[in-house]
């Protein structure tokens, strides 16, 4: 299972949010291309970065940003990917963000709209994987302002069918909580898809936590605030997944 480890944008830094409240957020002891120059340095190739801004505005608020925290990975190393997201409504705004990030990572709009998924699908095969951000088994949207209606399953199997390369899915309750990750809905995830890239997000704040996703089957986990505050250490976290 791959570690990837999450840079949350906010205000030009690197945060974490407790269960998306803008409110309530951990500030990182580093500025974000130097966090994401010690993750690499820890053995991390994945890097999972979101603009909160932009997801709350509706449209990329920091691809400069972005930009820097790339070429900071990958003076560290060079097969590192890069997947971003936060505020993706339109084509423009991928095109955009896939100019300086390996992958985009759609939410909302791809949620809401079918045939924008398709259109990313189809212009950047293999490179657009979808955000299911859950709150009580429905999908938050908008920045987790405000809820859709379809159950988590139904909406996974369309995302996949809609031409979604990964699946990212988070538990909204426990994101940022350290509380573990919700390891019922992974499982329900995993029964409905099968045969999809899936990764789990929300909650994770130990080695066991990643096992116990280990388990579940999960592709991946990302991981943020247990980085920030130590409670998990990137280079151990590696060795226990390898």
């Amino acid at each position: 299972m791959e570690l990837i480890c999450a840079i949350d944008l906010l205000d030009g830094g690197a945060v974490r949010l407790v269960q998306g409240d803008y409110e309530r957020r951990i500030g990182a002891d580093a500025d974000p291309a130097e966090l994401a120059r010690r993750f690499v340095a820890a053995g991390c190739r994945r890097l999972h970065v979101i603009d909160l801004a932009g997801a709350r505005a509706g449209r990329p608020m920091q691809l400069e940003l972005l930009g820097e925290i790339v070429v900071a990975a990958r003076s560290e190393a060079s097969d590192v990917v890069v997947e971003a997201g936060g505020g993706l409504r339109r084509l423009a705004d991928v095109d955009a963000l896939l100019e300086r990030a390996d992958e985009a990572l759609l939410g909302t709009a791809a949620i809401e709209d079918a045939a924008f998924l398709r259109a990313c699908a189809a212009a950047y095969p293999g490179r657009i994987a979808v955000s299911l951000d859950l709150r009580a088994d429905r999908p938050a949207l908008d920045g987790w302002m405000r809820t859709g209606d379809t159950g988590a399953e139904a909406l996974a199997r369309r995302l996949l069918a809609d031409g979604a390369s990964r699946l990212i899915v988070t538990d909204t309750a426990r994101d940022g909580t350290l509380a573990g990750p919700n390891l019922e809905l992974l499982t329900r995830i995993r029964a409905a898809v099968p045969g999809a890239v899936l990764v789990a997000a929300g909650g994770i704040g130990s080695i066991n936590d990643l096992r116990a996703v280990v388990e579940v089957g999960c592709d991946g986990a990302v991981v943020g605030l247990a980085l920030l505050t130590g409670a998990i250490d990137p280079a151990e976290a590696m060795a226990v997944l390898a």
